[in-house]
This record gives structure tokens, sequence and C-alpha cells, in this order.
């Protein structure tokens, strides 16, 4: 995180984008893993806001889910804003922790239609 105090292209890069992924994926992935052992996590509860009780595990189950869900519609939509405006250019701002699951999934989506290139190239 201290590195995110400095100038983006120090933190827009395959280094810091290995560290937030494997951050994220003790998260998510690996907490996970943890919730589903453990029964505390299945016997105490919490009110959501419409009134209904939600296991902790079922509500981190939820949360997890939602990060990919997220990534996954941001990348959606970032292509799809770049199909709209063919020829242009279209900046992303974001926060750094989404940016390594960003790149993965536009690459995968965009099967070379267009060239994702740093701010600063």
């Amino acid at each position: 995180m201290k590195i995110a105090e400095l100038s983006p292209e120090n933190f827009n890069n395959a280094s810091t984008d290995k560290i937030a992924e494997g951050r994220q994926n003790a998260q998510y992935s690996g907490l996970l893993k943890i919730t589903e052992r453990r029964p505390e996590f299945a016997k105490r509860f919490v009110v959501k806001p419409n009134g209904e009780k939600i296991s902790y595990r079922d509500g981190f189950k939820l949360m997890c889910g939602f990060w990919d869900l997220r990534n996954q519609t941001m990348a959606k939509n970032i292509y799809k804003t770049a199909e709209t405006h063919p020829g242009k250019k279209i900046v992303v701002l974001t926060g750094f922790l989404h940016r390594y699951y960003l790149l993965k999934e536009l690459k995968r989506i965009n099967k070379n239609t267009y060239i994702i290139k740093e701010f600063y190239d």
C-alpha cells in the first residue's frame, strides 16, 4: 500500500500486479477456504439491512463472489465502451488492486481487437 502513495508508474506495473493478485487471492480464496472449514462461521449470524439473518460463512462467500462479478462487469463495460467508440482512446481510472484483474479479463475478451497501453507509454 505504501507503493500506492508514489507516482502511478511505481504501482502500475507487472511486479505490483503480482503482489496485488496474491493479496486479493489470499483475501478472497484463501480466507474462503478457512470459513468453509471452520464451524463457527456457519454458527454466527449477522442481520442484513433487509432484516434477513445470514451466517458469516454465507456472507463472506457472497462478498468473494462480488469481487469477481465486479471486476468482470468493469472489464465488460470498458470493452463495450471501446466498441462504442472505435478508433478512440479510452482512459480507465480505477483502484490499483483492480488492475491485474481488469488486464487479465480485458486480454481474455479482447481477442487482439484493441491495444491496451499504460498511460505513460
